[in-house]
């Protein structure tokens, strides 16, 4: 890895790379250069791109939309990754603090700034996938990103409150996921039967 004088290109590569081959180390490297918020919402945008290219190149083409459609599809796009980025990070917070987590609030905007920029050619590789739903690599690259990123973020989470467990950390968040599907499908009416 080359020295600590500034992120070119490939030093940014090699850390989105480290990313994914090393998530805790990636994430303590990207904490201990205090980004600012001007470089995370970079990170957020970035990543939102990268998935609505993704969208662009495999998403639903309908010919009967207006023309407009497509850039008012992207600037709900970009204002929904920045709202995620926001309330994501707070929930972040909420969460690892419940549990002991020492990260603090600048922390939880680096951990998901850099967890969208490094997984966004995740929701590009599902969007391919979906084009070939029946094919059975399809589904297992489906199946593999969303385990992926939810263990990327478990990583990131841990590395971040100094928390002992990936595993556990993990788990949590599957169990929280869980709860609130379980809430969710309580509170909403099941659609009737066509």
């Amino acid at each position: 890895m080359p020295p600590d004088n500034g992120l070119t290109p490939a030093r940014l590569f090699a850390l989105i790379v480290e990313g994914y081959t090393a998530p805790r180390q990636s994430m303590a490297r990207v904490l201990a250069m205090q980004p600012d918020e001007r470089a995370r919402l970079l990170m957020v945008c970035i990543g939102v791109a990268v998935g609505a290219m993704g969208f662009a190149l495999f998403g639903e083409r309908n010919p009967a939309a207006g023309q407009g459609s497509p850039v008012l599809g992207y600037l709900v796009t970009v204002l929904a990754g920045l709202l995620q980025y926001y309330g994501f990070a707070w929930l972040i917070g909420l969460g690892s603090a419940v549990f002991g987590g020492k990260g603090e609030t600048e922390d939880n905007r680096t951990l998901v700034a850099w967890w969208a920029l490094v997984t966004a050619p995740l929701p590009v590789v599902m969007m391919a996938s979906l084009q070939s739903v029946q094919s059975p690599f399809a589904a297992i690259t489906l199946v593999g990103s969303g385990i992926l990123s939810v263990v990327l973020l478990a990583a990131y989470i841990t590395q971040t409150h100094h928390f002992a467990s990936t595993g556990r950390v993990c788990g949590a968040i599957m169990m929280m996921v869980m709860i609130f599907s379980f809430i969710l499908s309580s509170i909403l009416p099941m659609p009737a039967p066509v």
